[in-house]
Order: structure tokens, then C-alpha cells, then sequence
């Protein structure tokens, strides 16, 4: 099976145990037996079979959906179900499930065959499979021209060439390592054309650019990466659009093994350019980038195993002919069973080609035993009418429990639930966490302090929960991961709150943060998320970083332990106080945005002095209405400094004074006497 590190790992840094994943997962959910659909012709037999399956709970009925045609690549229209052998991992079954879709009118089969079949559409029942398609539209490696008639030839291809028995979907690629899923798969094609419609040139923008023929070629290797190793510049690695060829590619992969376990044929519709060859290493200026060529064969590969025909449109000016990912498109059309439909400006033309070639299949459903092993399963599917040409999905991969999932799904899931706003594969609870910088270089100087509610101690109990912290860049790359193992189960829900720490490392820059507890039994996961600046120091600079708040009482703060050797924070509430220096066991950190009137807080502040000099630093509060923008000065009494090399942490006691409820910040402002420099920063509440 192909190895994702080997070309992955070239391409990032970061931790080697969390490499750049993402996974959509289930978009039907894993089920054989779709509902909701309309037939055309089924055997009268199946709704008996059906009724004796509800009450059979150790077999499960499998669909194969099969495309027959002609030596021309003409459909055949008037097979049945005896016409038809079918092998699964070289055993024959018995099919006791036969449904015959005539939903097209191809050009070449007359009228008469298939009017009466047409007319039954109305009265029939629910067919078990039925046509899904995937409108993916690519914003990385498009044209501003391009994109605007793709555009308007998906709205047509919704209106004029889908029944209402198809469902469809809409999904972008934007440059991350997972396709935004803007509209679920859904019979209702108003829905995903207005989501089409919703689409604009804006959202092009940031990633709009020309591939470069002189693309830098050094890379940094995978095995000397670390999470303490950074990049200086980007002259040291990948270029951006190499990194971006990347993420495309494991995107869809990903995609590919979201849909392994969806029965039938599944028709992407995919609006790019196409990737140059040369940005994934083909031709003269392979070499060093072979990888990214053999990940984007695999990852055709991978589509078509999970039972995905690729039918790509090209959104590059016809008469262009620089950059050129043509090649790309059609070798993943030829590679997954679909067709290169050429420019976006024969959208009449496009419409034709998916419906010919999509438009008249078979359902075949086959009752197999219900194992939950994950194997992939060989089916072969002969026809003994001479002349005929079968075309169905290579086999499909029986589904298996979380935790018999091998270390690389499990990475896959992990990166899916935190990068992905609306995860596929559950709907996880959320909790409140806050990143805090403490310093502007690695290493340790972003601390994750995160507060986990009841409800999500209640559901993830146990004593092997994985918490995962996460740093990603603009390009989802995974700058810093750091994991450990906590025990849920002796948390009393009816006591202490309970809080969970971590530090990683990152340069100057914005980034996402991402908590992940997660059940390693059941898979079943919790999410917190939130952005971070880590702003850039400097030796005439004076630097303040968001303070910490806490409050009375203590709190139950987690200890973890690494997971598979790696780094990990072994005690919580050693890091939260040594860094913000106030004692755990009488006060707990405070990240919400909701304060009373007379509360007393304790602020943990950090500052950065200019040229190492801290002796002049002095700190005080303000409180800002931002009804009114009044200010006034929040008594602030100072309990300990802590000077480090260039910096002082400030702890100190405030209280919150007499206001009218509303909304208002806290500013806290920094000054030096020596230099005459000041800074501030900002925390924002509602006050009750």
C-alpha cells in the first residue's frame, strides 16, 4: 500500500508523528442501502428480501452498481439479472438484488426501447442505488475567466442535466490539506445551486497565481525534521505552489478514502487548470519532487479503488498556452473511469458526455457477512451475452471499529476533526481553549490552556483519551504537535473544574490553534479552536503577550503522559505555574469573557524588553466601555515579578469595579522608563 511519508515527509516540517493529513469522512455515513431514491425497473422479489434483512442483524446487503456497454462504448439497455456472474474475492454469490436505470437518452438507442421503463419512474419503488455527483470546484489552480464560465456551466449542468433521482454536492479546494464541503450530498439541487451561485471570483484571491518555471529545488529531508526545526525562509523548502500541488493531492486521497465505504459509482465534476507536470516533478525538472508525481498517481489510484469517476473541466483560457495542466486532468479522468470534458465553454457538450456515459447502469446487491475487518474485497462481474464490456467499482474495503484503526487513519482522523469546521465523520463537542504567546522565538513559547466543560468529561470518559495540540499555518501545514494520554475516568464531575495545558513552538506569524481530545477506543472527540499572533521581536521593540487570567477557587489541572515516545507535558499544573507563576492549588485559569461586578482577578502578564533591560518595565490596567469608550484605571496591585533574559512576568491582583453592565475591555499597558516605549493589549468581556 502506498506510504504517505515517504513523500509527505519531504515536503513539512513539524512533528514526524502527525503528518499532513486530512480526512472527509462519511458523507452518506457507512450504510449499504441508500433510501429516498426513485427506481426505474427492480425485481419484484427485493422487498421480501428487504423485510427478512431488517430482522438479520450478522448479514448485510452489498450493492454494486455496473455500467455494461457495447465494443463502441454504446450502453446496453435489456440485460437481466441471469445475464449477470458476480465474484467477490474470487467467490461467485448469488445477486438477490437486480435493478435496471435507463435515466438518459443515449444517441444511439432507439426511442421504443426504453419509453415504457420511463413511464414507470413515478410508480416504482425506491431504487437501491442511485447517480451521485461531487461539483468540486478547485480556487488554487484556476483563472479568474475560467472559473467565472465553469461557474455558470455547473448552474446549467444542475438545472438541465440532473433528475430529480440524482443527488449532488458542492465542494471547494482552497488550498488546505481538506476539500470545504459547502453542501452535503442532497437530492435537493436548488440548495447546491445557490451554494454554486454563493461562489465568487473573491474567493480566488489569495491563492490565484502563475507556476513558476524556476521553482526552487532544495527540500528539506524528512528525517531531520523536527519540531524544533524551522524554516528560515522559504528559499529552504518547497515552494509554495509545490506545497499547494501537495495539499491538492492529499485532499483528494483523503476524499478517496472518505467514499471507499459508499456503495456504488460516485461522478466528481471537477472545475481546475490542473496542475502543471513540472510542479510535481515530471519531465526535466523531476528529480528531487518525484514523490509529489508518484503521490498524484496514487492518488488517481485511490479514487478509483473507492469507486470515484473523475470528469474534469478545464477552467484555462483555450488559447493559453503557458502553465498548462491538461495532462494532469486527463490522466485522472483516464485513471478513475471518467472522461476529460475539455474547456469550460462547452458546457452544452459537457452535459451530453456525463449523461451518455452515466446515464443507463445496473444495480446488482448480493447479501454478505458482516465483518468488521477493514480488508478490501475483489469483485469481478462478467456478463454472458457476448460483446459486452463491464465497467464497476474495483471492490470495496469493509468498514472496522476506531480501535482497530492502523496509526496512519488514525493521524487522518485526527487532522480531519481539527481542520475541518464541520467534521464528516461525527459531530464532536466543542470546549473553550486559549493560546497564549510568552515569548516571540522557540522554543515552548506558545501555551495552550484550555477549560474542559462537564458535558465533554461525561462524554469521553475513560482512561485512554488522547489530547492533541495542534499549530497550523496559513497552508495547514502542522508547525508544532505535541500529544499525551489523559485519564478521564477518576475526574469527579460534581467538584473542581477541570483544565488542560500544553506548550509548542512556533515563529512570529498568525496561525490556528487546535485541541483534540479524542477517545482511543471509540474515536469519539471533543474539539477547541482558536488564532494566535505571535508578534516578531527585536531589540528596539517592546513586546506585552496576552495575559492569563485566573480566579478562586483551584481547579483540577490534567498531567498527561507522551505518547509513543514523544514530547509531551507531564505535569499541567507545573507548566501553568511555573509560566504564569500563580499557585494551581488556590486559583484556577480564567479564559471566558464573562466577569461579575466585584470580581477579583489575578493576571499573569509577560513583557518583552528592549535591548534586554527590564529594569524600567511597569505595568497598569485600564477598563474601556465600548458602548461609550469610557476609560478608567483599574487598581492593580503587584504580588511577584519574575525576570527572565529580556523578559518580566508580571502577577497581580485587580478587581472589578462598580460599572453598568455591558461590554468593555480590559488594557493592559506596559511602559519602560528607560527607553520611554509603551505597549498594550486587550482583553474583551461582558460584565454582569
Amino acid at each position: 500500500m502506498y506510504s504517505p511519508e515517504n513523500w509527505l515527509g519531504s515536503l513539512y516540517d513539524g512533528n514526524p508523528g502527525v503528518k499532513r493529513l486530512s480526512l472527509l469522512l462519511a458523507f452518506i455515513g457507512i450504510g449499504f442501502i441508500p433510501a429516498s431514491i426513485t427506481s426505474v425497473w427492480s425485481d419484484p422479489r427485493q422487498e421480501n428480501v428487504r423485510a427478512s434483512l431488517r430482522h438479520e442483524v450478522t448479514v448485510t446487503l452489498k450493492l454494486v452498481q455496473v455500467y455494461v456497454t457495447d465494443k463502441r462504448g454504446n450502453p446496453i439497455t435489456d440485460l437481466q439479472k441471469d445475464d449477470f456472474v458476480l465474484y467477490d474475492n474470487k467467490q461467485e454469490k448469488q445477486i438477490t438484488e437486480f435493478e435496471r436505470h435507463v435515466l438518459a437518452l443515449p444517441k444511439t438507442t432507439e426511442r421504443s426501447v426504453i419509453e415504457e421503463p420511463v413511464k414507470r419512474v413515478l410508480s416504482s419503488p425506491p431504487p437501491l442505488l442511485n447517480r451521485k455527483f461531487f461539483l468540486l470546484f478547485d480556487l488554487v489552480f484556476t483563472e479568474d475567466k475560467g472559473f467565472r464560465i465553469a461557474r455558470e456551466a455547473a448552474l446549467r449542468f444542475m438545472e438541465a442535466a440532473l433528475l430529480p433521482t440524482d443527488e449532488a454536492s458542492l465542494l471547494t479546494f482552497s488550498g488546505g490539506r481538506s476539500l470545504d464541503v459547502r453542501r452535503l450530498l442532497t437530492p435537493d439541487h436548488g440548495a447546491v445551486s445557490k451554494s454554486i451561485q454563493s461562489l465568487t471570483v473573491a474567493d480566488l484571491l489569495d491563492r490565484v497565481f502563475p507556476e513558476s518555471e524556476d521553482l526552487p529545488v532544495r527540500i528539506a529531508s524528512s528525517e531531520s525534521a523536527s519540531t524544533s526545526d524551522f524554516r528560515p525562509s522559504s528559499s529552504d523548502g518547497p515552494s509554495e505552489t509545490r506545497i499547494l500541488a501537495g495539499n491538492f493531492i492529499w485532499a483528494l486521497k483523503s476524499f478517496a478514502q472518505a467514499l471507499r465505504y459508499v456503495p456504488g459509482q460516485k461522478h466528481v465534476v471537477l472545475y481546475s487548470k490542473g496542475i502543471k507536470p513540472t510542479t510535481i516533478g515530471r519531465g526535466p525538472a523531476g528529480g528531487t519532487y518525484s514523490e509529489l508525481s508518484r503521490g498524484y498517481a496514487d492518488m488517481c489510484k485511490d479514487l478509483a479503488a473507492a469507486g470515484v469517476s473523475v470528469f474534469p473541466v478545464n477552467t484555462q483560457e483555450p488559447d493559453t498556452t503557458i502553465g498548462k495542466g491538461e495532462a494532469t486532468l486527463r490522466e485522472t479522468a483516464a485513471a478513475t473511469g471518467g472522461r476529460y470534458l475539455g474547456f469550460a465553454v462547452n458546457a452544452e457538450k459537457h452535459m451530453e458526455t456525463i449523461n451518455d456515459m452515466t446515464g443507463m447502469y445496473y444495480v446488482l446487491g448480493y447479501p454478505v457477512g458482516e465483518t468488521w475487518d477493514g480488508r478490501f474485497h475483489f469483485v469481478r462481474i462478467k456478463v454472458s451475452r457476448p460483446g459486452c464490456e463491464t465497467h464497476a467499482q474495483p471492490g470495496y474495503f469493509n468498514p472496522k471499529p476506531f480501535s482497530e484503526y492502523s496509526k496512519l487513519e488514525k493521524e487522518i482522523h485526527l487532522v480531519d476533526l481539527a481542520l475541518s469546521g464541520k467534521p464528516l465523520s461525527q459531530d464532536p463537542m466543542r470546549f473553550t481553549m486559549q493560546p497564549l504567546p510568552v515569548a516571540s522565538t522557540p522554543k515552548d513559547n506558545l501555551i495552550f490552556v484550555a477549560e474542559i466543560p462537564r458535558d465533554v468529561v461525561a462524554g469521553i470518559v475513560g482512561p485512554k483519551v488522547e489530547a492533541a495540540s495542534l499549530v497550523f499555518d496559513a497552508l495547514d501545514e502542522i508547525v508544532d504537535s505535541k500529544r499525551v494520554r489523559v485519564d478521564l475516568s477518576a475526574i469527579r464531575l460534581d467538584r473542581n473544574r477541570v483544565f488542560l495545558s500544553s506548550s509548542l513552538s512556533a515563529r512570529p506569524g498568525t496561525y490556528k490553534c487546535r485541541l483534540v481530545l479524542r477517545d482511543a477506543n471509540t474515536g469519539r472527540a471533543a474539539i477547541a479552536g482558536a488564532s494566535v499572533m505571535i508578534p516578531e521581536g527585536g531589540p528596539d521593540k517592546l513586546l506585552i503577550f496576552p495575559p492569563l487570567l485566573a480566579l478562586e477557587p483551584a481547579a483540577t489541572i490534567l498531567s498527561g503522559m507522551p505518547l509513543d515516545g514523544g514530547e509531551g507535558d507531564s505535569s499541567g499544573a507545573f507548566l501553568i505555574g511555573h509560566v504564569f507563576l500563580f499557585d494551581p492549588r488556590r486559583y484556577s485559569p480564567y479564559i471566558g469573557d464573562q466577569l461579575l461586578l466585584g470580581d477579583v482577578l489575578l493576571t499573569s502578564v509577560r513583557c518583552v524588553a528592549p535591548s534586554n533591560d527590564v529594569s524600567g518595565l511597569g505595568i497598569s490596567v485600564r477598563l474601556s466601555s465600548q458602548a461609550s469608550g469610557e476609560e478608567m484605571n483599574v487598581p492593580l496591585s503587584i504580588l511577584e515579578k519574575r525576570d527572565g533574559e529580556g523578559t518580566r512576568a508580571f502577577l497581580a491582583r485587580l478587581e472589578i469595579p462598580n460599572v453598568h453592565p455591558g461590554l468593555y475591555k480590559l488594557i493592559f499597558v506596559v511602559n519602560d522608563s528607560r527607553s520611554g516605549f509603551s505597549s498594550q493589549v486587550t482583553r474583551k468581556f461582558s460584565i454582569k
